[in-house]
């Protein structure tokens, strides 16, 4: 690295594994970094279960130190209650974050998240459905 100053302030893509043979998740997010603080939102759809399909959108907060990443992923909506810790690497040019994720108790498996090249496009659409609460949203990127 030739003096690039690491900053996880960006849009990022990525994928979260569970355990067993459970199909892989894959999310959007949307990150700020300001001095080692971290915080942002994530959009991911389920993809398995009883709420395969409905799109879940999350804050997230934590701290950046060096090249560790840690936050926390908050869900907006009362059918994902739970916090997960993630804790990754970001590697040399800034590109990847990769670690894994945790849910106190419970679950845990690899993530990678792979930054946006500049200048990509994203909308993100939300469908309102019948009850409200099951809004669903797609991501679009070019």
């Amino acid at each position: 690295m030739t003096g690039k100053v690491l900053d996880v302030t960006g849009q990022w893509d990525g994928q979260f594994s569970y355990p067993h043979t459970l199909t892989p998740e894959f999310f959007s997010a949307s990150l700020f970094e300001a001095g080692s603080h971290v915080g942002g939102t994530v959009t991911e759809r389920a993809t398995s279960g009883a709420n395969a399909g409905q799109c879940f959108i999350a804050m997230v907060r934590g701290e950046r130190t060096s090249t560790q990443v840690r936050f926390t992923k908050m869900y907006e909506d009362g059918v994902r209650q739970h916090a997960v810790l993630y804790r990754g690497t970001l590697n040399a040019d800034g590109s990847e974050i990769e670690g894994e994720w945790h849910i106190a108790g419970s679950w845990s498996g690899p993530f990678l998240m792979i930054r946006r090249a500049a200048g990509s496009v994203v909308a993100e659409i939300r469908v309102a459905e019948t009850p409200a609460s099951d809004a669903d949203c797609v991501t679009i990127s070019r």
